[in-house]
């Protein structure tokens, strides 16, 4: 697929999906998530045509007060664990997002978000063949999504004698 396809797609994805199932308007301005000493990410794989994986990693207090706007309750009141929880589904939808308006037609099968530890997260700060990524700004942090696929490898044909 056309890189720019899923950098587009990717784009689109995440300001859909925080703005209209996280009521989040991203700010003008980009940065690096990476700024954020504080960091909750996850990450996402996918299986399908073609398989690959979604990272999410977003600061902490970004999190925490996207958390709260979802289950429309104050940052205090948030259950433990709620943070995390939310942080995963925003994950679920935005993978759901992309690869529905890359492939369309096609089904996947997505695996369970898992948290990463605070290191495991990071990347290359640039797209390349297959990866995109995405940085918005957001009131109380940042946010960068990161999709990566792969082709699947198919099994060579038996010759038909």
């Amino acid at each position: 697929m056309p890189d720019m396809e899923l950098q587009d797609a990717l784009r689109g994805s995440v300001e859909e999906v925080l703005e209209k199932m996280f009521f989040v308007q991203p700010l003008e301005a980009e940065s690096d998530a990476a700024d954020s000493p504080c960091i909750l990410a996850v990450k996402l794989a996918f299986e399908g045509e073609p398989s690959g994986a979604l990272t999410l990693a977003i600061s902490e207090p970004a999190a925490r007060q996207i958390a709260a706007d979802f289950m429309g309750q104050e940052e205090s009141e948030l259950a433990p664990g709620k943070t995390a929880e939310v942080v995963c589904e925003l994950a679920n939808m935005i993978c759901g997002s992309v690869l529905s308006r890359v492939e369309s037609q096609a089904t996947f099968n997505l695996a369970s978000p898992k948290l990463l530890a605070a290191d495991a997260w990071r990347f290359a700060p640039h797209a390349a063949e297959g990866r995109a990524i995405h940085t918005v700004q957001l009131l109380n942090g940042s946010l960068t999504a990161i999709v990566e696929t792969r082709e699947m490898s198919c099994p060579a044909e038996k010759p038909a004698f």
